[in-house]
Order: structure tokens, then sequence, then C-alpha cells
């Protein structure tokens, strides 16, 4: 038990670095495209700047949610994911905590999705907090 929690946790600070890079990075390029037009363009362009980041961090979270299943794939210890199309469809469905359960880990190996669905909450918190603040910088009245 113990080893999946640290292997969790390694996961967890492995996402949230990439998560990390990927807000920093989204928020400069959406920060220079909003400096350089100007806030007071026209409304298409203001969605264009907020949907173009929604995109930017949903990437980050395929990249992630792509991380762990590479995980149960190539760990020789989980045996219930035949392919990469299976482990990553079981990645996505625990981090966004939907949790289908048509694909399920056996044993301990339980413990360590249970971590990831965790840790999808977390991300998907923090992407919610960027969007919402993001959109009250490109729609704030000058």
């Amino acid at each position: 038990m113990l080893n999946d929690i640290a292997v969790g946790l390694g996961m967890m600070i492995l996402t949230t670095m990439i998560h990390a890079i990927f807000m920093v990075s989204g928020m400069e390029a959406a920060g220079w495209r909003l400096s350089r037009f100007g806030r007071s363009r026209g409304q298409l362009m203001k969605a264009a700047l907020v949907s173009g980041l929604t995109a930017w961090m949903f990437l980050a979270i395929v990249i992630e949610a792509s991380v762990w299943a590479l995980l149960y794939l190539f760990n020789p210890l989980i045996t219930t994911l035949p392919d990469l199309e299976t482990a990553f469809y079981f990645s996505m469905v625990t981090f966004t905590t939907l949790g289908y359960g048509d694909v399920v880990l056996t044993g301990n190996w339980r413990i360590l999705a249970s971590i990831q669905a965790a840790n999808g909450v977390i991300v998907f918190g923090w992407t919610t907090a960027l969007i919402f603040v993001f959109i009250q910088r490109v729609y704030h009245k000058e």
C-alpha cells in the first residue's frame, strides 16, 4: 500500500508540473494577445482568447491522463489493461472522476486509481479557477 501511495504522489507531482507549465505558457500567450490587441477589441476576439486558453488547458489534461495511462500500461504488476487505448480510456474516466466501472484495476492498484481521481479533482479545480480569472481579466471594464 505504501508503494502505491508513493507512486501516486510521484504522479501527482509530475502532473502538477505539467499543468503548471501549461498554465504559465498559456497565460503568457493569452496575456500577450490581450495586451497586443487591447481589451476593447470585439467580443469575438475575447471569446477566441478564452476558448484558446480553455483548449490549451484541456490539452494539458489529456497529456496528464496519458502519463497516468502509460504508468498503468507499462507497470508489469497491472495486467487488466491490455492496450494503450484501454489504459487511456481508464485513465481519462478516472481523472475526470466519472468512473464508469467497465474497466477496473485489480488488487492493491485500486488505491492508485483513487489517487489519480483525487489528482483529477485538483487539476480540474485549478483549471476552472484559472479560466475564471482569465475571463475576469478579458471582460474587465476599463
